[in-house]
């Protein structure tokens, strides 16, 4: 909350740019850089996205989403590095299950997996987007083998072992934590834990999108985001906070909701990560440790012909540049407010700048 209060202020310190036409100076204050600010992810987004689109195979991606059940919130806000981690090992076990299962695919996976903690109106909601591509790397690396044409895996077959992998994971963490430290608070978190376990859980699966891009794209809204955006925002007034968000069990339609101030903060703090945990992770032939052979592999099985190291390359400096020039504008530092004249960094200029400065007096 102090990086973010603090963001584009005094607090931070500031750049000053003058006009090298008429000498007009401006401030400009630094952001805070932190990953909960809704100010400062739009260049990390933006890099992101454009190392995963030069990632893409020319095939079809399926969109997979794992839920738990509300009934294990408490648990969650207790112990989020924890429960966090026991969601995404829970999530690479029920996929390594079905894709090695020859009867779906029989080979291994990739998986880009982001977690998720809101819901439109700010409650607290974990849950797991997942870009899984339509097939998998051979055992023996020699060949791609394709999925179905338009499932993974049953998504009912895919929610039991889910549950089952999850619930059980998640009690021998919770043992493991807890040990006989605190057994009034461990009984409860395996009531909570096998009552939740009778309800059923729900995957979600979407059909592969026409192009694989369009995935990713959707998916950069959850991958540099926190729970609420500015725009989203409309008034503080009264001591309540107004907001936009989209009710989805009316199909999406946009309503108009407030919240008493410290009820906003308590609800916004809910989604902030623990300190340094991973919110992006990679699985199967897409983890970190092996991706760039596995592509490799992936792309000559599938007989695609490119030069990757320089597409790679002249795209990434495309994009950065594209930032840069969209960071630029938004700060408003091309031109000048007072003539139109080009702005540049002070200490770059002051040779430039010191005789109009002169001559103005």
């Amino acid at each position: 909350m102090k990086a973010i209060t603090s963001c584009r202020t005094a607090a931070l310190g500031s750049q000053s740019y003058a006009c090298t036409d008429c000498g007009n100076i401006l401030q400009v204050y630094h952001s805070c850089r932190n990953r909960h600010c809704p100010k400062c992810q739009y260049n990390a987004r933006e890099k992101w996205l454009g190392e995963r689109k030069n990632e893409l195979l020319p095939i079809k991606y399926f969109h997979l989403i794992f839920t738990v059940p509300a009934s294990l919130n408490e648990i969650a806000l207790f112990n989020k590095a924890l429960f966090y981690d026991v969601l995404f090992s829970s999530v690479n076990y029920t996929l390594s299950i079905f894709s090695n299962d020859p009867k779906w695919m029989g080979a291994q996976y990739g998986a880009v997996a982001i977690l998720h903690s809101w819901g439109q109106n700010l409650s607290f909601h974990p849950h797991l987007h997942v870009v899984v591509p339509a097939g998998g790397i051979s055992e023996d690396k020699m060949e791609w083998i394709n999925t179905r044409k338009d499932f993974f895996a049953p998504v009912k077959a895919m929610s039991i072992t889910f549950r089952k992998k999850f619930c059980s994971l998640l009690k021998s963490e919770l043992n493991r934590r807890y040990l006989d430290r605190f057994s009034e608070e461990l009984d409860k978190f395996g009531e909570i834990i096998s009552a939740s376990e009778k309800k059923p859980w729900v995957v979600f699966a979407q059909k592969p999108f026409k192009k694989p891009q369009y995935i990713i794209d959707y998916l950069g809204n959850y991958t540099h985001r926190v729970a609420i955006s500015n725009f989203r925002l409309i008034k503080i007034e009264n001591g309540y906070v107004y907001f936009f968000y989209k009710d989805y069990k009316q199909g999406g339609k946009r309503k108009v909701t407030k919240l008493a101030a410290l009820e906003f903060i308590r609800r916004f703090l809910q989604h902030v990560l623990p300190y340094r945990f991973c919110k992006i992770r990679y699985f199967g032939f897409l983890a970190n440790r092996f991706k760039q052979q596995n592509l490799a592999i992936a792309r000559q099985c599938l007989a695609q012909e490119s030069n990757a190291k320089v597409i790679l390359k002249q795209s990434v400096e495309k994009e950065l540049s594209k930032i840069s020039m969209q960071l630029i504008l938004f700060a408003g530092l091309c031109t000048c407010p007072c003539c139109g004249g080009e702005m540049v960094l002070l200490n770059q200029a002051n040779q430039i700048i010191q005789p109009v400065i002169n001559n103005s007096s």
